[in-house]
């Protein structure tokens, strides 16, 4: 899901016509945040009620659920250089590989930063809303300076939160196998933080080389 998501960014940020759109139009950015707000918390409030249906109501609420918010947060009326996606790809799964050790070596040892699935799933929902809105909203600033610190921020917390999800999940009894599919609707929420954490990095290593007056190109790495 997360490669998929990432490579969608991709493709937005090569659409000249939604880039224009979304420079003249900046309250459907808003709109876009409003709708991922309530779709993700609709998606929660009734996945017990989602899981008894059928499989294809099952699947299509999944889909609206991660497009609604992949593309609620991509931010394409700015253009990030494709070296900033680069990086940001090999550092979401540099920190992927971190959480996943650390919340092995955290269960076996029976210490680490555990919360509870109810916090889980309720400082999941808020850190991708509060990090998909500061991306939305950092667009528009106009001293870079204050863009890249907010960024950096937003890209902390989602850091250590992605850590302490990972060991969280994996504490005995932490999955409820009814109603059945339970580990879909964990499976969402991680793909969201991770996602939310990639397009942090995406937005906080462009504002920074942006800072620094680096215009790098990917042409430049190989001559």
């Amino acid at each position: 899901m997360l490669i998929i998501g990432q490579i969608q960014v991709s493709i937005f940020m090569e659409i000249k016509a939604v880039k224009r759109f979304l420079e003249e139009h900046y309250y459907f950015s808003l709109l876009q945040f409003f709708v991922s707000f309530i779709s993700i918390q609709l998606y929660v409030f009734f996945y017990h009620m989602i899981v008894q249906k059928s499989s294809w109501k099952r699947i299509l609420a999944g889909v609206w659920t991660f497009e609604v918010n992949t593309i609620s947060i991509m931010k394409p009326a700015k253009t990030a250089p494709y070296i900033s996606l680069i990086i940001s790809v090999a550092l979401t799964f540099i920190v992927m590989a971190i959480s996943l050790c650390y919340g092995n070596l955290a269960v076996r040892h029976r210490r680490g930063l555990f919360v509870s699935r109810h916090n889980v799933i309720r400082w999941s929902e808020r850190l991708f809303v509060l990090t998909s809105f500061g991306i939305i909203v950092c667009a528009e600033m106009k001293r870079i300076t204050i863009e890249f610190v907010t960024l950096l921020v937003y890209t902390t917390l989602s850091n250590i939160f992605v850590v302490i999800f990972a060991a969280s999940i994996r504490k005995p009894n932490f999955y409820h196998y009814e109603p059945k599919g339970d580990h879909i609707l964990i499976g969402q929420l991680y793909y969201l933080n991770f996602y939310a954490l990639y397009m942090g990095y995406v937005w906080t290593t462009a504002s920074w080389f942006e800072i620094m007056d680096w215009n790098v190109k990917l042409t430049d790495l190989f001559k």
